[in-house]
């Protein structure tokens, strides 16, 4: 048996894991459901609230060349220190901002910094939870962050109405350190380091040879600009139509966090149990319902439905972006094809937003919705196709008797 996957280490590795996910639960709670809210409230245009959104994904756009530059470099270091860097310069950040846009740009740093790590980050979890485990085990990981989101909102939400909201986003900042400095003390041995850096056109050459694969990842991208383009698009909504106060979308964020809580077990355990392809086209159809929900709300209460919607869309979506590769690729190449995933994602991410900017100039916001649908279900349709090759293929490992990390 793998020495990485004895029972007391991965329970030791989960334990610490889950501490970060809390610590990391609360800080990325306030910063996702807050800063594009809190730009606008501030005088900030459509396209600051475009570069909020896409700030995650211009991280995922640059991941190719982090993950080239630190390749060779121990996985549990790369994993720990980029995501104290980044949170640490959001601390500093938003201190400082004083503009919208300023606050923008900080957001935007941050996460070129913390998706350095996606490669590494991937290849590290299929090396500390057990194939059988995998999926389980990050799934009440992930709990741990949701449980933590749903106060971190709900708190947030209150105070960004009477205080300064720097001082609250400093303040989550404070609080997801500690997590993120904790994972230096995840244990790992094996292939901790690249054994040969390989080139970025190689990589892409090896990646664009496997057809399958290739074509699961242009239904990725035909969706995700659909669905990013309605991600753009909901802040608005909910300043300049609904009228949503700082209260009602920090409870908005605490319900979605409890449905992840119960929809993060349940999707773990079929993950496990069964295809994790399969379940993504599942997850992907679902969340058709979140822009739909928007555009027949008739008022702002008809929108809790769609924050449970998006709660369970969440969940399953964070762990198949994950367990996919694991069970897609090759052993050796979990993190090329990680690195090839980031960067179509990033390509996606850092042009919808702005599309959505240019579109809301010319069109309601629910036109603007319907639109994005329409490249959904497109996505939705060549992803079909995509599962019916893959499917087959991606079926979990054999099992081997050993204790789950959450026992």
């Amino acid at each position: 048996m793998d020495v990485n996957w004895a029972p007391a280490r991965v329970r030791r590795n989960f334990r610490i894991d889950t501490f970060s996910a809390i610590c990391g639960g609360v800080y990325i709670s306030v910063l996702i459901t807050f800063m594009p809210i809190v730009v606008r409230r501030l005088g900030g245009s459509t396209i600051d609230v475009a570069i909020v959104i896409a700030a995650p994904f211009v991280g995922h756009l640059l991941s190719p060349i982090s993950a080239y530059l630190l390749m060779g470099f121990p996985q549990v270091r790369v994993v720990a220190g980029t995501v104290t860097l980044a949170r640490a310069t959001f601390l500093a950040g938003v201190l400082v901002a004083a503009t919208p846009l300023m606050l923008a740009m900080t957001t935007v740093i941050t996460f070129i910094i913390s998706v350095a790590n996606i490669s590494a980050y991937t290849a590290l979890m299929q090396g500390i939870y057990p194939d059988r485990e995998r999926a389980s085990a990050m799934a009440n990981v992930r709990i741990g962050g949701a449980i933590a989101g749903i106060a971190a909102a709900a708190v947030a939400g209150t105070f960004i109405d009477v205080i300064p909201a720097a001082w609250v986003f400093a303040a989550a900042a404070l609080i997801g350190l500690p997590g993120a400095a904790a994972f230096f003390l995840v244990r790992y041995d094996g292939l901790a380091k690249v054994a040969q850096r390989r080139s970025l056109v190689t990589i892409a050459r090896d990646v664009w040879a496997d057809h399958k694969y290739r074509r699961l990842l242009l239904s990725f991208t035909v969706f995700g600009i659909g669905n990013l383009i309605n991600v753009a698009v909901y802040p608005i909504l909910l300043v300049d139509h609904f009228n949503a106060s700082n209260s009602f979308i920090g409870a908005m964020s605490a319900v979605s966090s409890a449905t992840m809580i119960v929809a993060y077990l349940v999707w773990g355990r079929m993950i496990d149990r069964g295809s994790s392809i399969r379940l993504t086209l599942l997850n992907t159809v679902v969340t058709l319902l979140v822009p739909i929900g928007y555009i027949a709300a008739a008022d702002v209460w008809l929108l809790i439905p769609v924050a449970i919607v998006g709660g369970i869309v969440s969940a399953g979506g964070e762990i198949t972006f994950f367990t996919n590769i694991v069970q897609i690729a090759p052993r050796d190449k979990i993190g090329e094809y990680a690195t090839a995933q980031s960067l179509l994602m990033g390509l996606r991410g850092t042009a919808a937003p702005f599309v959505a900017a240019g579109l809301l100039a010319v069109a309601d916001p629910r036109v603007v919705l319907l639109i994005g649908v329409v490249f959904m279900t497109a996505g939705c349709a060549i992803m079909a196709g995509a599962v019916r090759l893959l499917a087959p293929a991606a079926m979990p490992s054999p099992r081997v008797a050993i204790e789950s990390p959450a026992d």
